[in-house]
């Protein structure tokens, strides 16, 4: 039985694990502290997760399975990335309020945790340090994926 799951217990899927590794150092008290301020959901393959255009200011972690996210096409749509347990999505949102630029649907069952930006001000409140810690990991995340997005740029504008 695989341990593909965010927090390593078995889950039978065997996904690979993510290169970007969202919050993995988690000690066991502030990963009980998270799972104190999280929804649990979970969902089945094909579920819309996040749609387009909607504010709903939180974010997912992904604990089992596998998401995607997708973008409107005339016909169908366009695969943007996968995100494979351990992976974050939905930070955009999470962080700056705005509308949500894709659609995020689950290629598989799995589960996700919720972190909304209200139950992350309060996590924040009570225990800053932990916070700080998801705020920096988060932006790590981000900086990771903006050098991808600009390699790729830069490969196409040559």
């Amino acid at each position: 039985m695989g341990t593909s799951s965010f927090f390593e217990y078995p889950t039978g899927d065997e996904t690979p694990p993510t290169e970007e590794g969202f919050l993995t150092d988690l000690t066991a008290e502030d990963l009980a502290i998270l799972l104190d301020h999280v929804e649990v959901r979970r969902v089945r393959a094909d579920e819309v997760v996040m749609r387009l255009g909607e504010r709903d200011p939180c974010l997912y972690i992904v604990t089992t399975g596998m998401l995607e996210a997708r973008a409107p096409r005339r016909r169908g749509h366009r695969r943007i990335a996968t995100f494979p347990a351990g992976s974050v999505v939905g930070e955009l949102t999470f962080l700056d309020g705005q509308r949500r630029s894709a659609d995020v649907v689950a290629l598989t069952d799995g589960e996700v945790l919720r972190l909304s930006r209200m139950a992350f001000d309060s996590l924040s409140a009570t225990h800053p340090s932990l916070g700080r810690t998801i705020l920096l990991d988060l932006a790590r995340v981000l900086a990771g994926r903006l050098r991808d997005a600009s390699a790729t740029v830069s490969r196409l504008s040559r």
